[in-house]
């Protein structure tokens, strides 16, 4: 998910506690999912450095943005991410849906449409 979708989002840094069950987080999704570092980097923008100091040190923090795209990665939002919560399909369509620009939303929906239209046997 490019970093540029967030772009009206605010933005600062995680709070300590924030940060520790980020990082617990992280570690638990990268296990369960098997995901490596550079898979996450290549497809959250998320940097290789960033990515390896909140896995490597304790109470290291990231940005809420980073986070967000992080979570974003595995269809969850970072509450989501944090609680380690299962997330149905729907679920993680929603929170990737909540990501888009509210300008790129009709456009999305549009593409939706076109899809369900081009069915077979509609």
């Amino acid at each position: 998910m490019p970093n540029d979708t967030l772009l009206d989002m605010p933005f600062g840094s995680l709070s300590a506690i924030m940060a520790q069950d980020f990082r617990d987080a992280l570690l638990w999704h990268m296990t369960r999912n098997g995901t490596t570092v550079a898979e996450l980097s290549r497809e959250t923008g998320v940097s290789r450095d960033v990515i390896n100091k909140v896995r490597l040190r304790a109470g290291a923090s990231t940005s809420v943005e980073n986070a967000m795209l992080i979570a974003a990665f595995y269809g969850k939002s970072v509450n989501q991410f944090i609680l380690c919560e299962d997330v149905d399909q729907v679920g993680r369509l929603k929170n990737l849906v909540e990501l888009i620009s509210p300008e790129v939303r009709p456009l999305l929906e549009a593409q939706i449409r076109g899809l369900l239209n081009a069915r077979p046997g509609k």
